[in-house]
């Protein structure tokens, strides 16, 4: 998963993201659209931008795993993640 907005290691900026949780259901089939909406702030809190991550799920427990391993490999890639939402 690629992520803009990456500051070098000796800036003075921190990444800070906030992420909203949601659960998108496609009743046609099995599966239901997953997603992350994630949003880059730098450290004087202004938004500087929006990604959507998505991914069809067959159930609520393989979404919210989903969700978990967007979550680990923004806070790897040395992000803080702050969640402002919760699955519907």
């Amino acid at each position: 998963m690629g992520v803009a907005g990456l500051v070098n290691a000796k800036s003075t900026f921190e990444n800070t993201v906030k992420i909203k949780l949601e659960k998108l259901t496609d009743s046609e089939t099995m599966f239901q659209l997953c997603g992350v909406t994630v949003t880059f702030y730098n450290s004087m809190g202004e938004i500087t931008g929006q990604q959507l991550y998505t991914s069809d799920q067959p159930t609520l427990e393989s979404c919210l795993a989903y969700q978990a391993g967007v979550i680990a490999d923004l806070r790897a890639q040395g992000y803080i993640v702050e969640i402002i939402g919760d699955v519907n």
